[in-house]
């Protein structure tokens, strides 16, 4: 279950990444300035870039090469609402999430990019959906550039909870990487119980290690339910 290991390393990396994409939603504010013109001392946390920008009634509508970035998040679409209150964020028309990661204690540099038709922050309830068509695709690189390795990991919707650190991918379920490929109705991660489940006629087939013959082979699980521990890398078949 190498690659199955990998997966859940992945889908553990996006947890992280929808809490930071629902902290940069919380801190926009449209609301009107006292000092137009005033110049801040500090560089603002959250840097917002559109062809136009309409605000009524507590939402601001920005259209035409929509950019939000935040550290090492870039959010971009060609249109997007953005209420205040309650606080929410909706990107149609192309949307994109890219995220660079520089991780020292393993030297390699993590890409995340996440594509869908529409991807919704709600910061309130600290809630990320993206549907449909939604690819996500994982790349890692080792700062020498000896290793590299990637996830793509396709569904219909995509769900996450910031404060459970729990993903949800349903319908149509692909998960494939170079030495693995899992597919099923659903995919659930939990990060409290380390446990990620594939359910609805799931399958994962990698390759692992034979110690008695020193070779790699095939490994296939089949069944209704997968469920595999991130802590013990028991994998068990229902």
């Amino acid at each position: 279950m190498r690659g199955m290991k990998k997966q859940v390393k992945i889908l553990l990396a996006m947890a992280l990444l929808c809490i930071a994409l629902s902290v940069m939603a919380a801190e926009i504010s449209f609301e009107p300035g006292s000092m137009t013109f005033h110049i801040p001392e500090g560089k603002p946390d959250i840097v917002i870039t559109a062809n136009t920008m309409l605000v009524k009634d507590g939402i601001a509508t920005l259209e035409g090469d929509v950019r939000a970035t935040r550290e090492g998040d870039i959010l971009t679409c060609n249109r997007a609402l953005v209420s205040n209150s309650p606080r929410w964020l909706l990107a149609s028309l192309t949307p994109r999430i890219y995220r660079r990661e520089t991780i020292p204690e393993q030297k390699l540099i993590r890409e995340t990019n996440i594509e869908a038709r529409s991807i919704f922050f709600d910061s309130d309830k600290g809630r990320f959906n993206a549907s449909d068509s939604v690819n996500v695709k994982i790349e890692e690189r080792s700062w020498d550039l000896a290793t590299y390795s990637w996830v793509i990991i396709t569904a219909d919707e995509m769900l996450g909870f910031r404060d459970q650190k729990r993903l949800i991918f349903s319908g149509n379920v692909r998960i494939k990487e170079k030495d693995s490929y899992g597919r099923g109705h659903r995919l659930d991660y939990i990060h409290e119980s380390s446990t990620a489940i594939l359910t609805g006629d799931a399958m994962v087939e990698t390759q692992e290690l034979n110690p008695k013959t020193g070779k790699m082979e095939k490994r296939r699980l089949e069944g209704q339910k997968i469920t595999y521990n991130t802590e013990t890398k028991e994998a068990v078949s229902e």
